[in-house]
C-alpha cells in the first residue's frame, strides 16, 4: 500500500460532526470525482481508486438521500494496472445533484460562511478522491489534489491558504494541481484533516531524516577539518625539517625553536591542540592567531634560505 493510500485509510477514519461538513464531503468529492449521465432517469457516476472510500461515500450519502446504486470495477491501462471503482446512481441522483447544485460552480453548502469543520471536511473529500503525497523516505516531499476544472483547484488552494498552507497552482498536461512542498506544512496539512497516525508517521520519517543529515554534515565537516589540520601539520613539518638540515638554528628566535619543537612532538595534532600544550608548559598567554603568526614566521624564514641558496 502506497502512503497516499495509507493517508485515506486513516483519514476514513474520521467522521464530521453536522450535515453542512458532510454534505461539503460529499460535495467535494462529486465534484472532482464524478460526472453526469444524462438520460431519463439522471445518473450519477462516482470514481475512486480504493474501494474503502467508495463504501465511505456509499454511507454518506444514505445518511441524506434515498438512492439506489450499482458499482463496477475496470482496469486502468497503465503499468500498475491499478482498479478503479465507479459507483453508478440511478435513484436519486437528481437529488443529488439539485440539492448540491452540482451543474453549476456555485453551491448553497459551499457559498455559506463556512466554519473550521466544514472547510476541512471539504479538503478531506477533495484529497480523498484526487489527492496524492509522497512517502516521507522519498527524496522529494510533495502533496498535491488534482482536478480538470479550474475552478475547482481554485477552490481547494484558497482553502488551504486559509490555513496557511503556502499552496500553489500548477499545470499537469490536460488537468491542473494545487500542491504543497514543505515538509512541515505537509505534516500541518494532514494533522488538520484527521490523518493523525499517518502525520505521525510522517513527521518521525522526516525527524530521522534531519538528524542522519545532520549527523552526516557533521562528520563530513569534522573529515574535512582533519584533513584540513592534516595539511596544515605536513607543510609545517617539511618546513621544520629544511630548517633543521639547512639552516643555522641558533639565529633563531627562542620562540620560534619552541613552536618547531612542539609541532615536532605532536605532528598530528590541530593548532588549537597545540596552544594547549603550548599553554600548559611554555606560553600561557600565546593566542591562535600569535601561534599561526609563528609558523608564517618560519615558512618565510625557509624560503628566504631556499631563494638565497638558488641564486648562488
Amino acid at each position: 500500500m502506497s502512503f497516499s493510500q495509507t493517508v485515506k485509510e486513516d483519514l476514513l477514519k474520521r467522521n464530521n460532526e453536522n450535515e453542512i461538513a458532510d454534505k461539503l464531503q460529499i460535495e467535494a468529492m462529486l465534484r472532482f470525482s464524478s460526472e453526469i449521465i444524462i438520460g431519463n432517469p439522471l445518473k450519477l457516476a462516482f470514481s475512486a481508486s480504493l474501494m474503502s472510500v467508495v463504501r465511505n461515500f456509499i454511507v454518506l450519502i444514505k445518511k441524506y438521500y434515498d438512492v439506489e446504486y450499482e458499482i463496477e470495477s475496470r482496469k486502468i491501462s497503465r503499468l500498475d494496472h491499478h482498479t478503479f471503482f465507479t459507483l453508478i446512481i440511478y435513484k436519486g441522483a437528481k437529488e443529488i445533484i439539485d440539492d448540491l447544485n452540482l451543474i453549476k460552480y456555485s453551491s448553497k453548502y459551499r457559498d455559506m460562511e463556512l466554519d473550521e469543520e466544514a472547510k476541512v471536511a471539504y479538503l478531506r473529500g477533495a484529497f480523498l478522491v484526487k489527492g496524492t503525497v509522497n512517502d516521507p523516505n522519498s527524496k522529494s516531499s510533495h502533496l498535491e489534489i488534482s482536478s480538470i476544472n479550474e475552478n475547482e483547484v481554485l477552490f481547494v488552494q484558497k482553502l488551504m491558504n486559509e490555513f496557511e498552507m503556502d499552496a500553489r497552482i500548477a499545470k499537469r498536461k490536460n488537468y491542473l494541481i494545487t500542491y504543497i512542498k514543505a515538509k512541515n506544512i505537509i505534516g500541518d496539512f494532514l494533522y488538520l484533516l484527521g490523518a493523525t497516525s499517518s502525520m505521525e508517521y510522517y513527521e518521525d520519517v522526516i525527524i530521522t531524516k534531519e538528524i542522519k543529515t545532520t549527523a552526516k554534515r557533521s562528520i563530513n565537516l569534522d573529515v574535512a577539518n582533519q584533513d584540513k589540520t592534516n595539511k596544515s601539520a605536513k607543510e609545517q613539518l617539511a618546513i621544520i625539517r629544511y630548517l633543521e638540515f639547512n639552516y643555522p638554528l641558533e639565529k633563531l628566535d627562542s620562540k620560534l625553536l619552541m613552536v618547531m619543537k612542539v609541532r615536532k612532538e605532536n605532528p598530528e595534532h590541530s593548532l588549537m591542540q597545540l596552544l594547549d600544550i603550548i599553554h600548559e608548559d611554555y606560553d600561557p598567554k600565546l593566542t591562535k592567531s600569535g601561534l599561526n603568526h609563528r609558523f608564517r614566521k618560519l615558512k618565510e624564514i625557509a624560503k628566504e634560505h631556499s631563494e638565497r641558496k638558488e641564486k648562488r
